[in-house]
């Protein structure tokens, strides 16, 4: 509940975040004509992201960002070479380059643990070989990372790579280069594979942004006809949206079967529209309360209020023991979602006033978690992450018999950046896109974790 003062300069707010155990890592399973060999950098700390296997070195170019991985931004393109080493390159029919993106889940219920991994994006390109191809040769290749991906009828912006695990759920997005080397195979001696392959781990860390310039206040509602407060729907900004709280009875209220009709349209909720809103930036609300024929409850309500911002994760994983599913499978291959949610911020009050006798004006703010760390994401109909803004006006303990409480839950969209043309950053950048780098600490999270077990 709020403590409401009467005059508040600075305020803190709290931004719950929670400490979760490991989950199992998913990887390709090569085929049985088939060899993965690990990364292997040709120097940790060097200027450029360069792995090698036998018969290639592949170089992803320089390491802007300090990332752990080679890390990419929204409308960015991956631009690397394949270098030609070893002996007998003349045995080389194709070199191939696939960009992957995956969705893990696990889901720990009664019966067991269900796992799958879904493939939602596939992209591969055959690199033009020489017609007598040499040691030293070198292959470019660019591979664009689409900004949109479309799964199971549904079109979203391709997610970030992400992980989660909470409650026995996980969910992990992550994304892979694969170079493909094949050779011919009726030429070389049996202790040789036909194919060699490098798997390489990528991030992707898209910067979206509100659609709308952020709205710094919520200006009061005010009736044209009447200088008393009536309806807070009443003359209200364009870009202001009004939500009625919905009235219910306690569960242990003997009045739980009574109507709530006169209770109907006693308490609203303003926010700005439409609801989009930049991770760590101050989320403003105005909270109206119209109980002129009983300015006591209206009173007492005003000292039972929370306003929660929460983080819901929803995945499905697989019904059956067949674990890996393509961007194609069916969505009666999936279980039903399981939902998780838990508490980014709460919100603060700042300032309190009686309009009129029983009608009670309340402005406040709640910070929209952390920032540069938050972003709304779907894919498809398995996997999603939302935010919700939950708003409840308790009956106190010694009233909940008599009078009902309000609750509102509203779903916002959180952005990973502030609202402002992208055509700026870019030109800052010599045109290379940016990746929102905040969004790295939930990996970050997963390698502790790691470290603890």
């Amino acid at each position: 509940m709020f403590d409401i003062p009467s005059d508040i300069d600075s305020f803190d707010f709290d931004t719950i975040g929670s400490t979760s155990l490991s989950t199992p890592t998913y990887s390709l399973v090569p085929s049985r004509t088939e060899i993965t060999l690990d990364a292997k950098r040709l120097d940790p700390h060097g200027p450029s992201w360069v792995y090698r296997t036998k018969h290639m070195t592949i170089d992803l170019g320089r390491r802007f960002w300090g990332t752990s991985s080679p890390a990419y931004g929204l409308h960015d393109k991956i631009e690397g070479l394949v270098k030609l080493t070893g002996h007998h390159p003349e045995l080389i029919e194709d070199i191939s380059v696939t960009l992957e993106g995956h969705l893990a889940t696990t889901v720990l219920a009664d019966g067991g643990v269900a796992r799958s991994n879904t493939l939602f994006m596939h992209h591969a390109v055959s690199l033009p070989l020489s017609s007598r191809p040499a040691e030293g040769d070198e292959y470019p290749f660019v591979i664009s990372i689409p900004s949109e991906i479309t799964l199971q009828g549904v079109t979203a912006l391709t997610p970030p790579s992400f992980y989660r695990l909470h409650l026995g759920v996980t969910g992990e997005i992550a994304y892979s280069l694969k170079v493909t080397m094949t050779r011919q195979a009726t030429r070389m001696s049996f202790k040789h594979e036909p194919t060699e392959s490098q798997t390489i781990p990528i991030l992707y860390f898209p910067k979206t942004r509100p659609s709308d310039p952020p709205l710094a206040d919520i200006p009061k509602p005010l009736s044209d006809r009447d200088p008393h407060f009536t309806s807070p729907s009443v003359n209200i900004a364009e870009h202001v949206d009004t939500f009625p709280l919905s009235p219910r009875w306690s569960y242990v209220s003997s009045h739980a079967k009574h109507p709530l009709t006169p209770f109907q349209n006693s308490v609203f909720f303003s926010m700005p529209a439409p609801q989009s809103f930049a991770s760590g930036e101050p989320i403003p609300f105005f909270l109206s309360l119209v109980f002129p024929d009983s300015p006591a409850q209206a009173s007492l309500y005003t000292k039972t209020i929370t306003v929660t911002l929460m983080k819901q994760l929803t995945v499905r994983s697989a019904k059956s023991h067949l674990r890996k599913l393509s961007s194609s499978a069916d969505l009666d291959a999936y279980g039903p979602p399981v939902v998780r949610r838990w508490v980014l911020s709460s919100g603060h009050l700042e300032t309190r006033s009686e309009y009129s006798e029983g009608v009670y004006l309340l402005r406040g703010w709640i910070s929209a978690g952390e920032l540069g760390r938050g972003c709304s994401w779907q894919v498809g109909r398995i996997g999603r992450l939302q935010y919700f803004l939950e708003v409840e006006i308790a009956s106190p303990a010694s009233m909940e018999d008599h009078i009902p409480a309000f609750h509102l839950e509203k779903e916002v969209e959180i952005t990973t950046d502030c609202w402002e043309t992208m055509n700026r950053e870019l030109q800052s950048m010599g045109g290379v896109p940016t990746p929102a780098l905040g969004l790295e600490r939930c990996l970050l999270e997963k390698e502790s974790e790691y470290e603890i077990m």
